[in-house]
């Protein structure tokens, strides 16, 4: 991939890299889509006076989107992130959630409308900005007013999902462009909301009780 996409700077959780090189892949990923968001959302300001109305504490598209598509290596690292790093209170009330989540409903991972998840929040939610004027109750602005949603910028959004793609077993220059140019790992990609989150919860549980156990010897 071209290099001078690649930010110099990306979320980083050492020890955990170290046990599990794929989370590398993730957080890479993740910060050349936040680098080409970010040059996105300037040049719509600069282009047409467009204000970002998108605003920490918002959560209207994680009620009202019943399509948000999420990748294989963006699940394990939702998993990984919410089993091992998300500590109490939250992690009590994730996990109810999880329980309650019912295929279809909102976002399980949507508290006091803040992304509990937000280090490892997938592309699609990186990606939707809304401009000029925020989402309506139930509004989803993609299909009302589109001319108000950004366009990411597809250089950015083809490196990052290169970045990823050694995760499911492809390398190689030639290979990596046969796969985005084919668009082959879109075709694994899940609906969030579709997913059966409360198999999440039991996960958790198994956690807790061996750290429980580590921690007695």
């Amino acid at each position: 991939m071209n290099k001078n996409l690649l930010p110099k700077k990306r979320i980083a959780f050492p020890d955990d890299e170290q046990k599990q090189p794929w989370l590398s892949l993730l957080f890479t990923a993740y910060a050349v889509i936040d680098e080409g968001v970010r040059i996105a959302i300037d040049r719509e300001e600069k282009k047409r006076g467009a204000r970002l109305a998108c605003r920490q504490g918002c959560g209207g598209c994680c009620r009202t989107h019943r399509d948000i598509p999420v990748y294989p290596i963006e699940l394990v690292g939702i998993y990984w992130f919410v089993i091992e790093k998300i500590g109490q209170p939250l992690r009590r009330t994730i996990r109810q959630q999880l329980l309650q989540h019912r295929k279809g409903g909102a976002c399980p991972f949507l508290v006091d409308d803040s992304c509990a998840v937000h280090v490892v929040r997938p592309i699609a939610c990186r990606q939707f900005n809304v401009f000029d004027t925020a989402c309506a109750d139930h509004e989803d602005p993609f299909y009302t007013r589109r001319q108000d949603v950004l366009t990411p910028i597809a250089e950015y959004a083809n490196a990052a999902l290169g970045v990823t793609l050694p995760f499911y077993g492809i390398t190689g220059e030639a290979a990596r462009k046969r796969a985005i140019d084919s668009r082959l790992i879109n075709a694994q990609i899940k609906i969030l909301q579709e997913c059966s989150w409360s198999d999440l919860a039991p996960r958790m549980d198994d956690f807790d009780f061996s750290r429980q156990e580590f921690g007695q010897r």
